[in-house]
């Protein structure tokens, strides 16, 4: 007859191993959303941003540099608003 922690130690394995799987899927997921946003970041600046605020034409380099974080966690968003060509 087995004891209890021979009983609880297969548990606790399976437990451990399904959190580490969860938690890998999350960081892939994350860091293919992240690529995405980066891959998209691109073409945007070219031509996107003038669909959605014609004033960027003659921005800086500095504020291209400064809106690729939001471009990059919010490309969802933007692409449906470069979709639509509408303004903010």
């Amino acid at each position: 007859m087995k004891e209890r922690w021979q009983r609880e130690l297969p548990k606790q394995m399976l437990n451990m191993i399904m959190t580490e799987f969860i938690a890998t899927i999350l960081l892939i997921l994350t860091g293919v959303y992240l690529l995405i946003g980066t891959i998209f970041y691109f073409p945007f600046i070219k031509k996107g941003v003038h669909k959605i605020d014609g004033g960027v034409k003659d921005a800086p380099l500095f504020m291209k540099i400064l809106i690729f974080p939001g471009t990059v966690a919010l490309w969802p968003f933007l692409l449906r608003k470069v979709k639509k060509g509408a303004s903010l």
